[in-house]
């Protein structure tokens, strides 16, 4: 009798740490739940706070913000104040550190000043909805390739007879010297008729030309070397070679029929 006693004891016994010990599993995972489940809500919580300024900075952009700052940047393009405009000629050559902030027009493959980029795509858009059509010829040119193109100039006319100092004076008329040619600044471009791309007397009668120099000013170019200033520029007259400058100062230049130089004299 006492022995089965003690047996029963010992089953009781047996099914009590059995229970209490499936109480301690289940009381484990249910805290372990709990603390996953406060985890993610705090996750949740921080990714709603951080998306928050967000999605409102993003709407903001899309309204008053996106204009303001389509604003700025159109001011800041055509702002081109005097103490901007940058005059380089025979007289005044380019420092040899100066490097443009290019950007590049694919349609043309070409680089220029990323000042110019929006004026000159708009001017040429504009001559393109009027049944134009053109090509840019030159545009930014490092002046590895000016000495390259001079050298080039110089050799043709001594292999025709001249010394090299003649050839040199002759080639200096049209092509400009190392660090003297505004294509260095990405300020300037060469623009031709995309059907005559030849650059001679007959490019200045193209009606692509011949608008050009008409409505250039408003975009903020102007014909950098007009025919009759030779004796300012130092460079024969050129049709087809325009520089940016700002368009307050291309209008009172192209209105006065005065260079760069000369307005840059009356304005010190």
């Amino acid at each position: 009798m006492m022995k089965r006693t003690r047996a029963k004891r010992q089953r009781m016994r047996r099914r009590m740490i059995r229970r209490m010990a499936w109480r301690m599993v289940i009381s484990v995972m249910g805290i372990t739940i709990l603390v996953a489940a406060g985890k993610l809500t705090s996750l949740a919580l921080k990714q709603l706070t951080v998306a928050g300024p967000q999605q409102k900075g993003q709407d903001t952009d899309t309204g008053e913000d996106l204009l303001t700052k389509e604003f700025e940047q159109k001011e800041s393009s055509e702002a081109f104040g005097t103490k901007d405009i940058l005059l380089v000629n025979k007289d005044h050559p380019l420092p040899e550190s100066y490097q443009p902030d290019l950007k590049r027009l694919s349609a043309y493959g070409a680089e220029v000043d990323e000042r110019i980029y929006d004026p000159l795509c708009r001017m040429l858009e504009d001559g393109e909805k009027e049944g134009l059509s053109f090509w840019i010829a030159s545009s930014y040119r490092s002046t590895e390739r000016q000495r390259e193109l001079l050298d080039e100039d110089i050799d043709v006319l001594v292999h025709q007879g001249y010394s090299y100092s003649e050839a040199y004076e002759e080639v200096v008329r049209e092509t400009m010297p190392v660090g003297c040619s505004e294509h260095a600044t990405g300020l300037a471009v060469d623009i031709v008729s995309k059907n005559y791309q030849i650059l001679d007397e007959r490019q200045g009668t193209t009606k692509e030309i011949l608008w050009l120099q008409e409505h250039c000013s408003q975009y903020g170019f102007i014909l950098r070397y007009p025919r009759e200033k030779e004796d300012i520029t130092k460079v024969s007259y050129e049709s087809w070679h325009f520089r940016y400058v700002g368009t307050d100062a291309a209008e009172k230049i192209t209105s006065q029929g005065i260079t760069l130089e000369e307005y840059l004299d009356s304005v010190e």
